[in-house]
């Protein structure tokens, strides 16, 4: 081969590897280039409440081995018994319910809408006299993955005592149907609960 050739396919050698790294850097790049990110699913969830026209309801997800709970704003339910929420769908699973009455004294103490008592399955129909008498329940709803939800609670009224032992009234707060529920399963007070700093839940 003449000195001419030879040069000239030393040319057309580094330029076929050009050619390929370049291709290869491409491929690289297409294959590793993430695609958008999804936006994070939501939840509207519409919380129905019964016998308690003015009672302020918030939502908490505290599941132990986590440092922090997360609390949403108080809502304030109307006469049309309905206040919605929207929220991350990840914040349902362990999911509990603050509930405050206009017509409740301090007990040092908020009560927690009971998910489900202890004898009852899941989507058990849950009688006033059943949630009295409910000696151990569950606080924690275990979620959903669905972008719209409703769930049903009633209040009714029980007899307490204030922090400097005056009668006062506390709701008894609680599923109309019983829900799928974390633990744990606590005792409660007349068939409420309560807690004075978050009602934390066991995730399964």
């Amino acid at each position: 081969m003449t000195p001419l050739r030879r040069a000239a396919a030393i040319v057309l050698t580094l330029a076929a590897a050009a050619l390929a790294t370049t291709a290869q850097t491409d491929a690289h790049a297409a294959s590793s280039t993430s695609p958008a990110r999804a936006s994070t699913p939501h939840t509207r969830l519409h919380v129905h409440v019964a016998g308690c026209d003015r009672c302020s309801i918030a939502l908490q997800q505290a599941v132990s081995g986590h440092l922090r709970a997360w609390t949403s704003k108080p809502h304030v339910v109307g006469s049309d018994h309905v206040t919605t929420f929207t929220m991350r769908t990840a914040h349902t699973h362990g999911l509990s319910f603050v509930i405050r009455a206009p017509w409740e004294g301090n007990t040092g103490a908020v009560t927690n809408i009971v998910t489900r008592y202890r004898s009852q399955q899941v989507g058990d129909a849950v009688t006033f006299k059943e949630a009295r008498h409910g000696r151990r329940a569950e606080g924690c709803w275990a979620g959903t993955t669905l972008g719209t939800a409703r769930l049903d609670f009633r209040v009714a009224r029980v007899a307490a005592r204030t922090l400097d032992g005056k009668p006062t009234q506390i709701p008894l707060a609680y599923a109309s149907h019983s829900l799928s529920s974390w633990k744990p399963m606590v005792t409660t007070f007349k068939g409420t609960l309560g807690n004075q700093d978050a009602f934390w839940c066991t995730r399964p």
